[in-house]
């Protein structure tokens, strides 16, 4: 018991210092003149899938990867869409957030690293459980609402109702504002832009928690948080995240556009020439990813239908003005 006791807090203590700074959304490596890609052919580079999944049917409301310079205290997260196309299965089904229950995450992991071109060292997996214990656990969070928030699913027993403005959250109100989409024009892309909102929020308050206050914390998050970080991992990249300038780290979300598919459901669709340009600048790769090395086998791209086929091949800078144009 002792173990895993330790275990979930190193897992926590990696969760709060990847919120707290994940809140810029400056350039990345900002300390250096120097390229992220250069500097990192040198320097010990550890990347982190996290996954936050919801408790109805483990969908993934929240994937991200972080990539940690732990040479030079730098750090990055690239941002994926949970509802972007891929073709991870045969299945009729084809949005992000599906992968984890089809594949696990060891595959979906395998997944990533193969079209992305990059290799994936941890991954964490956070329920919603887990999230609305820990708000809770350290006395909610003050966030900024930006608009009125009312959604009702009963299905998955889901009730979303936040007034606009700054109040205090509690676990509860937390997880409404994660997973509320429903109301933003830019669909999923105004959810991400949401939970940044909240990490930074989150961050402020993780600041202030004592010693006692954060294994309140880890105990909410011992059966909750899946992961093969060990934890002499969670300890060296938990001093490297401390270590790191705030206004040099950047969350880039992975380049692409909404549009609506066949069936009249909105997908996100990659763009082949921007998703590379982010993975070589976000993701620290020891050497640049080239255009054979990133999504070889096409799996973010859709020839059959021409909107998702022009999105993907577009030239980064046209990609705003075709989806428009399939509106």
């Amino acid at each position: 018991m002792k173990k895993r006791i330790y275990r979930a807090i190193g897992c926590l203590m990696l969760g709060a210092c990847v919120a707290m700074h994940a809140s810029s959304c400056t350039a990345a490596c900002a300390q250096s003149s120097t390229p992220a890609v250069a500097a990192a052919n040198a320097d010990r580079i550890t990347r982190v899938l996290l996954v936050g999944c919801d408790r109805a049917a483990s969908l993934a409301d929240s994937i991200m990867l972080v990539s940690i310079n732990e040479t030079r205290a730098q750090a990055s997260i690239l941002q994926i869409p949970r509802d972007t196309y891929a073709e991870y299965t045969d299945r009729s089904y084809k949005k992000l957030n599906g992968a984890v229950p089809v594949l696990g995450i060891s595959r979906f992991e395998s997944f990533l690293e193969n079209t992305l071109g990059v290799p994936i060292d941890f991954y964490v997996v956070l329920k919603t459980d887990a999230l609305v214990g820990i708000v809770d656990a350290i006395g909610g969070v003050d966030v900024e609402i930006p608009q009125d928030m009312d959604y009702s699913d009963p299905a998955q027993g889901l009730e979303i109702h936040l007034p606009r403005g700054m109040r205090r959250l509690s676990g509860a109100e937390a997880e409404q504002l994660v997973r509320y989409r429903s109301g933003y024009a830019n669909a999923d892309l105004g959810r991400l832009d949401a939970q940044k909102l909240f990490l930074r929020a989150f961050a402020k308050r993780c600041q202030s928690l004592s010693l006692l206050e954060m294994l309140s914390v880890a105990m909410h998050a011992l059966t909750a948080v899946q992961t093969n970080l060990g934890v002499q991992d969670v300890v060296r990249l938990a001093r490297t995240l401390r270590a790191c300038n705030v206004d040099a780290v950047s969350m880039q979300t992975l380049s692409g556009a909404a549009v609506r598919g066949n069936s009249g459901a909105w997908y996100y669709v990659v763009n082949r020439e921007g998703a590379l340009r982010d993975v070589n600048q976000v993701l620290f790769p020891k050497t640049p990813i080239t255009d054979d090395g990133f999504d070889p086998s096409r799996c973010f791209d859709r020839k059959s239908n021409e909107r998702f086929h022009a999105i993907y091949t577009a030239r980064a800078e046209d990609v705003f003005e075709i989806a428009q144009r399939f509106e």
